[in-house]
């Protein structure tokens, strides 16, 4: 009986292992079955684009045929063409014997041209190294001399120096003394408490005395001027000297002041504005600002307008005189 199961055993182990052979088999024939299908489609899909490329070529070798027949006819024309012409080719050829001759001109006088530039660099080479050693030599010889006389006078070198000094300043004290008039010296702010003395009630006093506040407040906030140095001392310094020397023309503007001529003091204090800030952009690019000078052309305005009330207002009083004693 146990012999009997053990067969049946055996006999179903075999019967497993045939079965999953033929499982294996038949998955295997399956696989290898749809590899050969994609293979199949592949090459009918390069067949596909093979013969559609061979029927491209075919078209592009029927254009090429055609253009190398239009080809063969020009090269034919400009045969027969080549054959008339050459009867002129000794013309041709002068032609081109002038061209290339004139080649050879122009780059003649392109290279005199640059010999001749570089010889004029050369030469202002030379001269600015004679210039130079001028300049150094006199120099030199200056610090030299100045050397030798103040090894020879010692202490009364100094001396003569600072007399002279001394008399340059009283040179300087003498023409403001005797030669400016009293209306130039004047401060600006006094001027202004002359004009609008008598006047304040006015519509130009008061602008002109609200113009003058800003004044002020521009000079006490520094907004007069600008300077770009960064060392204090030296922008202050720039400002500070810019500043007075607009604010003096201004002020000489404002004293000889007229009815009549404030368009030509406008147009001075304009070109005084321009021509200090030209010359003060070598030191640190300082340079009056255009709202100060704004505030000094309003000032000179109001300052008109009330010299204009004032002259008005004095003519109108012996009329009124008149009228009161008829």
């Amino acid at each position: 009986m146990a012999d009997q199961c053990g067969g049946r055993s055996y006999m179903l182990y075999i019967l497993g292992a045939i079965i999953i052979v033929l499982v294996v088999i038949i998955f295997w024939q399956s696989q290898r079955r749809r590899e050969l299908s994609a293979s199949i489609q592949s090459l009918q899909s390069n067949l596909d684009r093979t013969r559609s490329n061979l029927a491209s070529d075919e078209l592009e070798s029927n254009e090429l045929e055609h253009q190398l027949t239009v080809l063969r006819i020009e090269i034919g024309s400009l045969k027969g063409r080549l054959e008339t012409l050459q009867h002129y080719q000794h013309i041709l050829d002068v032609e081109q014997y002038v061209l290339e001759r004139r080649q050879q001109v122009e780059m003649f006088v392109e290279m005199i041209k640059s010999e001749a530039e570089n010889t004029r660099e050369q030469c202002k080479q030379q001269v600015e190294k004679v210039r130079d050693f001028l300049a150094e030599h006199e120099q030199k010889t200056k610090a030299k001399t100045l050397k030798t006389a103040q090894d020879q006078l010692g202490a009364f070198y100094n001396l003569v120096e600072e007399r002279q000094q001394l008399e340059q300043i009283m040179t300087a004290l003498y023409h403001k003394i005797e030669h400016h008039t009293p209306a130039f010296q004047l401060p600006a702010q006094q001027l202004l408490d002359d004009l609008i003395e008598g006047y304040g009630y006015s519509d130009a006093a008061q602008h002109l005395q609200q113009v003058r506040h800003k004044i002020q407040d521009a000079v006490k906030n520094q907004e007069v001027a600008h300077c770009a140095f960064v060392d204090e001392q030296r922008r202050l310094a720039a400002v500070t000297l810019l500043a007075q020397a607009f604010n003096s023309k201004a002020d000489l503007y404002l004293a000889q002041l007229t009815e009549h001529n404030l368009a030509e003091s406008l147009q001075a204090l304009q070109d005084d504005f321009t021509l200090l800030n030209h010359y003060a952009a070598a030191f640190g690019h300082a340079k009056v600002l255009d709202s100060y000078l704004t505030l000094r052309q309003e000032e000179l305005k109001f300052a008109a307008l009330l010299l204009a009330f004032k002259q008005e207002s004095s003519c109108q009083m012996p009329q009124i005189k008149l009228a009161a004693n008829a």
